[in-house]
């Protein structure tokens, strides 16, 4: 049996064949990757496809049994989730932590009532699934009902997953049935218990048998015979497999930076300095984040309109270069493929790059302001501590190939946030790179063998 494994990216298409051996260890045969075609992702994955197999046609090598595909895609610049939740730090938090480590990025999340302006904002650019959550099992019923009801009337078309509130889920059947509903499992069915396993199936339900079917995936469905996941949903299964399987890596952080948006992955346990009072939900041990602002090429500008303090601090108010490095990022969407040419863009490349970096990592990090109470003052935490991790691995395209990027200047590139909230990353740590991209193929092929694909990830890492 061949074990092939593709991944179809914003930018490039990447694909390797696998033996897996009796020691959980998979090793490498053969690799290659192509740009992307975006127009119909069929193209780029053939192409990968036979350049691996070092054939014309792979065709009637799938049909006659001989490889085992495993794939996943990422090139619709990630699977777009609103979530309406109750209280933000509360039902709301549940719903997005539920989003992301299903491989979705929130696009836009409401709390409380929805009025009218959320629901012009949903219809105008509407999701891919709609995460509906709100109240824990047994209490507010009221902001539901209210958001149910005015969904009900709306025009919105995409497929709307109810998580919320078990008291409601017959009221919401008769209010949005006439709609794509799924109703599953509350995803915090009491404040001291996420259970965000029912609207995570549902998401990659959703993602398999409906999603697909456009820009050529659908294609690739019906001449595999094999439906892919969602890239980051991959990623996350293998970071809680190489957390489990390998010795001295239960706690570790991974930056998966792509073309189109920038994924922070922790495994870290919740903890809390002394004289600290941890403010909102615990954390799952394994958290994704996705920032869809952020990406080396197709977002491009939009890191450099999130990044404009950075940028302007970076250049000391050259107004010159500032106007450079913002026409290098227009040439950049445009053109995705582009590697830089000139020491300028290079150092335009590092500076674009350490923004990715900086804001993913501190939007993932918990943060930490001292507040004054009746027993005097003490720390207030939101998030989870990262300080205890001493192991970060860089991926994607940028990160993998990046030799002289230096991380830890960039992923920590302050202490405070602008509101004066301590930002809690790691700040000693090693780190080690994907050099040859192989984490997103061997998470593909962890569904499979998640022990040989946790150990083999490792070892592949170059510090």
């Amino acid at each position: 049996m061949i074990n092939v494994s593709i991944d179809i990216g914003s930018t490039w298409t990447k694909g390797a064949v696998f033996e897996v051996g009796d020691n959980d260890h998979i090793e490498v045969k053969n690799c290659a990757l192509s740009p992307t075609t975006p127009h119909h992702l069929a193209e780029g994955f053939f192409t990968v496809l036979n350049r691996i197999l070092n054939v014309d046609d792979a065709r009637p090598l799938l049909e006659s049994g001989k490889i085992k595909l495993d794939y996943s895609s990422s090139a619709k610049g990630g699977l777009a989730v609103a979530a309406i939740g109750l209280v933000p730090s509360i039902t709301l938090e549940s719903a997005k932590v539920t989003a992301h480590s299903a491989g979705a990025k929130v696009s836009q999340h409401f709390a409380y009532n929805l009025n009218k302006a959320d629901l012009r904002a949903l219809e105008a650019t509407p999701p891919d699934i709609l995460l509906f959550t709100g109240g824990t099992d047994g209490g507010d019923c009221a902001h539901g009902l209210a958001n149910a009801k005015l969904l009900a009337k709306s025009n919105l078309d995409c497929a709307i997953i109810y998580a919320g509130n078990r008291d409601l889920q017959d009221e919401v059947q008769d209010l949005l049935g006439d709609k794509d509903l799924t109703i599953v499992d509350n995803v915090l069915p009491s404040l001291d218990n996420p259970s965000p396993l029912g609207a995570r199936s549902a998401i990659c339900d959703i993602f398999l048998h409906k999603i697909v079917k456009g820009k050529g995936l659908d294609v690739i469905v019906e001449q595999t015979g094999e439906e892919p996941l969602p890239t980051p949903y991959s990623v996350f299964e293998l970071v809680e497999q190489i957390r489990r399987h390998v010795v001295g890596w239960e706690t570790f952080m991974l930056i998966d930076m792509g073309g189109a948006t920038t994924d922070i992955y922790s495994a870290n346990q919740n903890s809390l300095a002394p004289d600290t009072v941890m403010h909102g939900l615990p954390e799952p041990i394994v958290k994704r984040t996705v920032e869809g602002d952020l990406g080396m090429r197709v977002s491009a500008i939009t890191a450099g309109e999130t990044g404009a303090p950075l940028i302007a601090h970076y250049f000391s108010h050259q107004e010159s270069k500032i106007a450079a490095f913002h026409h290098y990022l227009k040439h950049l969407v445009a053109n995705p493929g582009y590697l830089p040419r000139t020491d300028e863009e290079r150092i335009f490349d590092q500076l674009l790059a350490g923004i990715c970096v900086g804001y993913a990592a501190e939007r993932h990090a918990g943060k930490k302001v001292q507040v004054c109470t009746c027993a005097g003052n003490v720390d207030l935490q939101v998030g989870r501590d990262l300080n205890p991790i001493k192991k970060v691995i860089g991926t994607g395209g940028w990160l993998s190939r990046a030799n002289d990027f230096d991380i830890h200047h960039w992923l920590k590139y302050r202490d405070l946030d602008d509101d004066g909230k301590q930002v809690l990353l790691p700040s000693q740590f090693e780190y080690y790179r994907d050099t040859q991209g192989l984490l997103p193929l061997l998470a593909n092929v962890a569904r499979r063998f998640p022990k040989a694909a946790a150990q083999t990830s490792v070892q592949i890492l170059n510090k």
